[in-house]
């Protein structure tokens, strides 16, 4: 056992693998809650909307009639697309990862084999800040709670620091071929 209390150790490299996999599950779990859209509560803005309203009917049922439009179009197209943009930019970047991870450099062949890890791992990060901007947009279009987004962009910004820290201690590939 280490005598360094927990809270002040430093984070492993495998704690980026285990971080990654947490993520990617928070993820598919925030877009089959729908990114936090709730049509339902939605509608009952409507029609708090149409009661305030003073317009005359036909351009109140002009106004409502776009804002219903609207609703539904977000649940039917925006939240379905924004679901697969998402979960297939986890998977690119759990894929990158893990191919970069997996690259030992040896041999004549170390310089080559250590940028390839490098890229893999550069590309893991672009993924990640990708999906940050991808659930920023989210958060701004729908009408939700943004509040539901913070953790999940918190542990964005572990991880990549996280990813940096792992291609940072493949230097040693380097290292050992001077």
């Amino acid at each position: 056992m280490s005598n360094v209390p927990k809270s002040h150790r430093k984070e492993h490299d495998f704690v980026a693998v285990h971080n990654l996999i947490k993520l990617r599950r928070d993820i598919t779990e925030l877009a089959i809650y729908d990114f936090g859209y709730d049509k339902d509560k939605y509608e009952k803005s409507i029609k708090n909307f149409e009661d305030r309203l003073k317009l005359d009917d036909d351009k109140k049922a002009q106004v409502i009639a776009k804002m219903r439009k609207k609703n539904e179009s977000y649940f039917a197209d925006f939240v379905e697309e924004e679901t697969a943009v998402t979960r297939d930019l986890m998977r690119k970047t759990v894929f990158e990862f893990e191919m970069g991870n997996s690259l030992f450099p040896s041999g004549d062949a170390v310089l080559m084999e250590f940028c390839e890890k490098r890229k893999h791992l550069d590309n893991a990060i672009g993924y990640l800040y990708c999906l940050k901007q991808e659930l920023q947009y989210i958060a701004e279009t729908l009408p939700s709670d943004k509040n539901r987004y913070i953790t999940i962009i918190e542990d964005i910004a572990r991880e990549v620091s996280l990813i940096k820290g792992v291609r940072r201690s493949a230097n040693k590939f380097l290292k050992k071929k001077k």
